[in-house]
């Protein structure tokens, strides 16, 4: 499958967070046919593949979240009318008027007092269903499939995190050859508190971890769009690894891609897991520039995508 073609397949399937199956499906399918060591779906759902390294003697994990944003019924309010809550931060704002949809329904998503939206009061948010009245507690909705692109940029929901999940797997398929173990995790429910990259840090326990995943751009967060690929310092929870910080910089500068340090007081990333060992590691955050974070219209940049795979690229080959 071509790469534009794996970017719009992953973006549009319906993976939120805690119900991502199908898309860690998907992605096992396409990596069945890549060279590796091992390939497995664990416990709770994580998609694993081992590249063995010449020496082994050190392991490195490289992640990027599968799962998206979304929205699950709490009851029924009245006919066509549900009461729902966010799995994951979506801001009321971000829902509102935005179409949904699961397996077998659709909706919109509406207020009962759209003068007063506020970011996390779903008390005013409700879910009306436009093709029937089959829906149940517990049942699970995400922003609709539309993935659009242009020549400069992509569009649509779940960019956050499937297209960090692309270049993963486009690095794969390349079959760099490494000294060190390279274990390529796509994580389960990064978006509801983690629990997939916990619970692989616990049982690979690796030397070092590169977490993979998209930024949100604005006031609180000196990244910028169209300014090349993020190198992480600090988010609102997390440090970087310094040596790992001046490394990544280094290969950068060394390999001419256009990158932007950042420093983000907004939102976090698998970076904060501790393995429940405590063994410890190096880490580093590689980030995505991305404007209108966990909405029904994300927008990635394709130069700045287009840098960050370099610069894994790159880091890859350094290990």
């Amino acid at each position: 499958m071509e790469r534009r073609a794996v970017k719009r397949d992953l973006c549009n399937i319906c993976g939120v967070s805690g119900y991502e199956s199908e898309v860690a499906k998907r992605i096992y399918e396409i990596l069945k046919i890549t060279k590796h060591d091992d390939l497995k779906i664990d416990v709770v759902g994580n998609v694993i593949l081992l590249k063995k390294g010449k020496i082994g003697q050190k392991k490195v994990m490289i992640s990027a979240h599968m799962d998206e944003v979304g929205f699950q019924v709490i009851n029924k309010i009245s006919d066509y009318m549900y009461k729902i809550k966010p799995l994951g931060n979506i801001k009321t704002w971000n829902a509102f008027q935005q179409r949904v949809e699961s397996n077998n329904s659709f909706g919109v998503i509406r207020a009962f007092d759209e003068a007063n939206l506020r970011a996390n009061n779903y008390e005013n948010i409700y879910l009306e269903i436009l093709n029937g009245n089959g829906v149940e507690t517990g049942d699970i909705f995400g922003f609709e499939k539309n993935f659009k692109e242009t020549d400069t940029d992509y569009f649509g929901k779940a960019l956050d995190n499937r297209l960090a999940c692309s270049l993963l797997i486009e690095i794969i398929k390349e079959n760099i050859s490494t000294s060190a173990d390279i274990y390529y995790v796509f994580t389960t429910q990064e978006e509801i508190g983690m629990r997939g990259i916990r619970v692989a840090k616990s049982t690979i326990a690796p030397d070092y971890f590169i977490n993979i995943d998209v930024s949100a751009v604005g006031n609180m967060n000196s990244i910028q769009m169209s300014k090349g690929v993020g190198i992480k310092i600090s988010d609102s929870m997390c440090v970087s690894s310094i040596e790992l910080v001046k490394l990544l910089k280094e290969i950068a500068i060394d390999s001419n891609i256009i990158f932007q340090m950042e420093v983000s007081d907004c939102g976090t990333s698998e970076l904060i897991i501790t393995n429940e060992l405590d063994y410890g590691m190096e880490e580093v955050g590689i980030s995505i520039p991305c404007k209108y974070l966990h909405s029904a219209n994300s927008v990635v940049k394709k130069d700045d995508l287009m840098e960050c795979e370099k610069l894994i690229h790159k880091m890859v080959k350094k290990f």
